[in-house]
């Protein structure tokens, strides 16, 4: 072959791949700067995963309106993917690079981007910024690799609300009713950000979510009078609300729920009932046959010296229900026998758990039987001797209301999807423990305990209502400390409701449950009768 047909082979070929290199480039302007060039950045960026996590829950808690329960403290994160970052930006102003750089420095001098990527070329860094930084990035988040979003991590600060329990024995798989294995199959929700610059947000609609009995509006407005100022004197209130007639648990909340729960009895063994247990009392004494509500004893002239010499003379039961005789209700349950006395309590769910929760976030509740030397089941017959879960103490006046029937309080009501739609729906078993006729008469003592006994200053005008109060000793592990009681019910828009508002560590000298729990209640009373 001679050298001019070689220089000619040599030439074109030099032609050929110029002329393929220049269609390369032309090519690479076109991707990159051309009209389509958002289209082929979204392509190739698509082979990256661009999709993040945005609760720590795959489910939702929710009230019986469908309003979330669960209180969140959510951070503002900025994922940066260096590879998109360096290699797809070439369309975007540089001004705006320069800008995006520029507040997250301004907000931590460690989140120097153009260092980072200097001194990690491949790498993709996560930043957490104030609200501030977060909403001031957003106006140039068109900038490619660069994706901003809100992460919601549930409030583990008020760890003993009643919600975050319900997370934790969830979580743990601790509860009798075994509640994990409706959720386990769900997924978490996300941001996705393969297809939106902005993000779309994701929800498997197959999630399962817990509908409770809780009415979040009630709850919420409950929790604010006991944290009002005129309470400060009081570190812990509890306060349960039930509908008498399903069971159903409309408000459980405490003042301070950054403390153990008290009306599941947490950490604890249980609380003293006190007075509120000769209810218990009462109705085993009257509905045996025993007694009348209007049998005749005498307080000063009784075996027993158990009023701290405020002796009341002769008084019917009703009456010393009324003024909560201890040396009466001391003869009454000696007559009565505390087998007898432990039967109704048991029949209405006493000395077991309500919500079926591990033992460290829910009390069964104790008893210490009597002694031969106490003549009787006096200090049992007061309330004292014995532990309960604040919650069980609802059970006395629902049964009551309900024509002596005892319904088993209701905390989760339905397991739903994320149209609402029913997966599983929860019974609460319901048992005949009262003959009508004694939860009539019963009813009618906790009118005029109100009317004329120790609930005289919790008298709401215009609304039937009837309580009992109490005050009870315990032993804190230093000390004897007293806790003030009132439990009660009220009736509004045709429908009965049971409440009990518990004072935690009262002063023994002057104040007692009608005088501590006793303005809560009326005042809690009158704001849902007023707004709902």
């Amino acid at each position: 072959m001679d050298k001019k047909n070689v220089r000619l082979r040599i030439r074109f070929i030099n032609i050929l791949f110029g002329l393929s290199i220049s269609i390369i480039i032309f090519r690479l302007a076109f991707i990159q700067l051309g009209a389509k060039a958002d289209k082929y950045v979204s392509i190739a960026m698509n082979q990256y995963n661009l999709d993040y996590r945005t609760s720590n829950l795959n489910y939702r808690i929710l009230d019986d309106k469908s309003n979330d329960l669960i209180k969140y403290s959510t951070k503002y994160i900025v994922e940066v993917k260096s590879n998109i970052f360096k290699n797809f930006n070439n369309n975007i102003e540089m001004e705006k690079i320069l800008t995006f750089t520029s507040i997250l420095k301004n907000y931590n001098e460690d989140f120097d981007l153009i260092q980072k990527f200097q001194e990690n070329p491949g790498y993709n860094f996560k930043f957490e910024v104030d609200k501030y930084t977060y909403e001031k990035l957003q106006t140039v988040q068109d900038i490619n690799g660069i994706y901003l979003y809100e992460y919601d991590e549930f409030n583990e600060k008020e760890a003993w609300s009643i919600e975050n329990i319900l997370i934790k024995e969830i979580s743990e798989n601790s509860t009798e009713e075994n509640y994990h294995t409706y959720i386990e199959n769900n997924k978490y929700p996300k941001i996705d950000f393969n297809y939106v610059k902005t993000g779309k947000d994701v929800v498997d609609p197959n999630n399962n979510n817990f509908k409770l009995t809780i009415d979040k509006e009630l709850q919420d407005g409950v929790k604010n009078i006991i944290s009002d100022k005129k309470y400060d004197e009081f570190d812990s209130i509890a306060i349960a609300i039930s509908e008498a007639s399903t069971g159903e648990i409309k408000a459980l909340t405490q003042k301070n729920e950054y403390n153990p729960n008290i009306i599941l009895g947490s950490t604890s063994l249980g609380y003293v009932p006190g007075s509120v247990f000769k209810l218990v009392v009462a109705e085993a004494a009257i509905d045996s046959g025993i007694f009348t509500s209007k049998h005749e004893f005498s307080c000063e002239n009784s075996r027993y010296n158990l009023c701290k010499d405020r002796h009341a003379g002769k008084l019917t039961m009703e009456d010393a229900l009324a003024v909560s005789c201890n040396n009466i209700f001391a003869e009454i349950g000696k007559e009565v026998g505390w087998d007898l006395i432990k039967n109704y309590a048991e029949e209405q769910g006493f000395f077991k758990k309500v919500l079926g929760f591990s033992d460290l976030r829910e009390a069964s509740g104790s008893y210490a039987e009597p002694k031969e030397y106490e003549d009787g089941p006096l200090f049992l017959s007061m309330g004292q001797n014995m532990l309960i879960e604040p919650l069980q103490a609802l059970n006395i006046t629902n049964t009551i209301l309900n024509n002596g029937i005892y319904t088993k309080l209701k905390l989760i009501d339905k397991i739903v999807n994320e149209n609402n739609e029913v997966i599983k729906e929860f019974s609460n078993t319901s048992d005949k423990v009262l003959k009508k006729d004694t939860a009539n008469i019963l009813k009618s003592m906790l009118i005029n305990t109100l009317e004329n006994g120790t609930g005289k200053n919790i008298k709401i005008s215009g609304v039937e209502s009837g309580v009992k109060t109490g005050t009870s000793e315990r032993f804190d592990g230093e000390n004897i400390v007293s806790d003030g009681w009132v439990l009660g019910y009220f009736k509004h828009r045709n429908k009965y409701y049971s409440m009990f508002v518990f004072v935690e560590n009262i002063n023994e000298e002057g104040q007692f449950g009608g005088n501590t729990a006793g303005p809560i209640f009326k005042e809690i009373v009158e704001y849902y009768t007023s707004t709902f």
